[in-house]
């Protein structure tokens, strides 16, 4: 199964100590090189700097197809969509590029307007928490301890959010 993930999934699992469920879940992932960049990013926390340091054998940085009017571009691929591609940050842009090119079956990805476009591309997306769900259901992890060391970390979902995911694994 070919899955993309940008930064912000790969960042909080790393921080709560749950990232190889992405691995047992999906086998190899794929990340943009704008991905791997900002989690080596200085400004971020030190956990995922290590962590892309001395990566796993299962993640791969692989370069998405540039947007030209000559070449590549989106099966679905407007001007208004390039334009909603260009508005987000080159992280998530670069994924949902990756994650088309590449004939993904998923796209872990958090941020609402990132995820917003990858849909309208028609690509099937998950996040942080739908990736918890998932392993939880396996499981892979406890959905309660998981839940709480994620809500200790800058991560911003509901409460009602965090509710549904224990609720489901209770």
């Amino acid at each position: 199964m070919a899955v993309v993930s940008d930064t912000s999934p790969l960042s909080y699992l790393i921080l709560i100590g749950e990232v190889e469920v992405l691995h047992v879940l999906y086998g190899e992932i794929l990340i943009p090189p704008a991905v791997e960049k900002e989690l080596r990013s200085p400004d971020g926390p030190g956990p995922p700097r290590t962590w892309i340091g001395e990566a796993p054998p299962w993640l791969h940085v692989e370069q998405p197809p540039v947007a030209s009017s000559e070449g590549w571009s989106l099966e679905t691929e407007s001007l208004e969509t390039e334009e909603k591609l260009q508005a987000l940050d080159q992280g998530e842009s670069q994924a949902i590029r990756l994650a088309e090119a590449t004939g993904s079956e998923l796209l872990i990805i958090d941020e609402r307007d990132g995820r917003k476009v990858a849909k309208e591309v028609g690509l099937q997306i998950t996040g942080t928490l739908g990736v918890l769900d998932e392993a939880a259901s396996d499981r892979l992890v406890d959905a309660r301890r998981a839940a709480e060391r994620l809500q200790e970390t800058s991560f911003r979902a509901s409460s009602e959010l965090y509710r549904w995911l224990i609720g489901r694994h209770s």
